[in-house]
């Protein structure tokens, strides 16, 4: 064996290091050797604090569920999934539930308050209305009462009242905005019904009272002249009635002047029942003639009626006792138009004060 290399002497390779001539020679494309596989890394070492025990006498560890359900480890894991999902879906139905219940209380409480607010404006608006009716039906039932003491007709032309009619503020009228756009869904029924009759009559009444003043102060002249009239007795109440002729096929009514009674066994005066007759006469300036009286006549029939002088007169008649019809007709308007009123306002506004005086509920 060759010794160990001498200092500044070359090392000469051994024997087995050297190739040997008769080995072939290495393919240059030949596949490198195969490379043994890698070892598995070794599992960490560490202590079991828990190796030590033992179980005690008799006994023995068993960690294995006593009884196997038979399904696997996966399934359970996805059964509590589809549990986790259920409850969140069951909750999300809850707060929904929840904030619809708190939603729909805080529109319930808005318009609970809204109609209490309404109420209050109608009830500015009714109070406004009532101060102008009062002064209207007060001034009517003064000349009312003094036509009566003085026992002339009630609706007999009375100057005085239409001095006060006069003075009385129409305006402004009633302010349909308060009184329509008004949210009256949780007012009675009844209530709802009788504002709008009260509301609408107030109009009407505003309207008519308006038309009286107006016309009467045009027609002032002949309502005086015809007035004086009555007062002097210059042309006193009178009736009429009609009397039959049978001259012809047909039997025809003719339009008389009726004047005393005839009594039974003469006399001037004597009770209805004694009544024998009428003295009548046909024309104005016409003679007097006595006429008997018949009992009733069949209501089933009809006669025609004359149109003889008098006749076209009363039906004409004179310009100022015709403006006094139209006075009367007027001046009875307004008392039934008042009278309503009055029938209407005491419910309506015990109905109107109780939706007025609710307090508001809290809402968000």
């Amino acid at each position: 064996m060759p010794g160990p290399a001498m200092p500044g002497m070359p090392m000469v390779p051994s024997p087995s290091a050297v190739p040997s001539p008769m080995a072939p020679i290495p393919s240059p494309a030949a596949p490198p050797p195969p490379q043994p596989a890698p070892q598995p890394a070794a599992a960490p070492v560490f202590n079991d604090p828990f190796a030590s025990m033992r179980p005690p006498e008799g006994k023995h560890f068993d960690l294995r569920s006593p009884q196997d359900d038979g399904r696997p480890s996966i399934s359970v894991q996805r059964g509590g999934g589809l549990a986790a999902r259920v409850i969140l879906v069951i909750a999300v139905l809850i707060a929904s539930a929840v904030g619809f219940g708190f939603g729909a209380s805080a529109v319930g409480r808005r318009m609970y308050n809204s109609a209490n607010y309404g109420a209050k404006r109608v009830k500015a608006e009714l109070d406004e209305m009532q101060k102008t009716i009062s002064e209207i039906g007060t001034a009517v039932a003064f000349s009312q009462q003094k036509l009566q003491n003085a026992k002339k007709d009630p609706l007999s032309y009375d100057p005085e009242l239409m001095s006060k009619l006069a003075m009385v503020k129409l305006d402004p009228r009633p302010d349909t905005s308060r009184i329509f756009k008004v949210n009256y869904y949780l007012l009675e029924d009844l209530a709802v019904d009788r504002l709008m009759t009260y509301y609408y009559d107030a109009i009407v009444l505003y309207g008519e009272v308006e038309r009286h003043i107006k016309r009467t102060k045009a027609d002032k002249a002949s309502l005086e002249t015809f007035a004086s009239k009555m007062a002097d007795g210059s042309k006193p109440a009178v009736n009429y009635g009609v009397v039959f002729s049978s001259a012809g096929k047909l039997a025809i009514g003719s339009l008389v002047e009726i004047g005393k009674p005839v009594c039974k066994g003469g006399g001037d005066s004597c009770s209805a029942s004694d009544y024998e007759g009428f003295m009548i006469r046909s024309n104005t300036g016409a003679p007097w003639t006595a006429r008997k009286i018949g009992p009733k006549p069949e209501g089933d029939k009809v006669v025609p009626v004359e149109k003889t002088p008098l006749f076209e007169a009363v039906m004409s008649g004179s310009p100022d006792q015709v403006r006094m019809e139209q006075y009367k007709q007027r001046y009875n308007t307004i008392r039934q138009i008042l009278a309503r009123l009055a029938a209407t306002r005491k419910e309506l506004v015990d109905a109107i004060d109780k939706a007025a005086a609710r307090p508001d509920l809290f809402t968000f």
